[in-house]
């Protein structure tokens, strides 16, 4: 998190922060108003398609993997070189392909885990938002837990192209030391999607070992 401390000393110094002080709040709410009208448009979707490029890294681990994501209401589906999730909205199954597995669990039990419906709006709840400026036509605002203590975040850095109203990239910094970019290389809106393509069938994959968690 960036705190910022203001020395004050004498008259002058004092009115000076408190103009400073304002010019962040407006910044500040011209994020909101950036970000509401950015998850306006994401919200009008009834379906997605996202190719993306996913970078995990913390003190052990420094990966990156290139995907294609797919949402329908609270129904997702990705797919990198080592996984594919599906989800019914219910439940998760994570199907390991190097080791032949399929993790199943509740939606609610993964805490840890990534819907891409929910990372495209993840500013919707429990954030701060700070404007950080704009640099080559993309405008960068930092979230911040509302409540940190109960938060698994540290920072949610997002890049936005205001003029095409479009979300670029998300790097998400967890309290443990993990960060995670998110970086959207196309969105594809409303394309036809049908629901099984949210559902794992286990007969197509008769020699995966299943590992019911819920």
């Amino acid at each position: 998190m960036k705190h910022f401390s203001l020395l004050f000393i004498g008259v002058l110094i004092t009115l000076g922060a408190f103009a400073q002080k304002d010019e962040y709040q407006e910044r500040d709410e011209e994020a909101k108003i950036i970000l509401d009208k950015l998850g306006k448009e994401l919200k009008g979707y009834k379906t997605m398609v996202i190719d993306f490029k996913l970078t995990i890294k913390s003190s052990d681990l420094n990966e990156t993997h290139t995907g294609k994501a797919y949402t329908k209401g609270d129904k997702f589906f990705y797919t990198t070189e080592e996984r594919d999730v599906y989800s019914d909205g219910e439940s998760v199954w994570t199907y390991v392909k190097e080791d032949d597995e399929c993790y199943i669990d509740a939606v609610e039990d993964l805490d840890g885990g990534i819907n891409p419906s929910e990372i495209m709006t993840i500013w919707d709840k429990n954030f701060k938002y700070k404007y950080f400026g704009k640099k080559d036509g993309i405008t960068e605002i930092r979230l911040y837990p509302t409540n940190p203590k109960e938060s698994k975040y540290h920072t949610v850095i997002l890049k936005i192209d205001e003029a095409k109203n479009q979300l670029k990239k998300i790097t998400i910094k967890t309290k443990d030391a993990v960060t995670i970019q998110f970086k959207i290389e196309k969105i594809t809106p409303n394309a036809n999607i049908s629901d099984s393509k949210f559902e794992w069938v286990k007969s197509k994959h008769p020699n995966v070992e299943e590992i019911d968690n819920r």
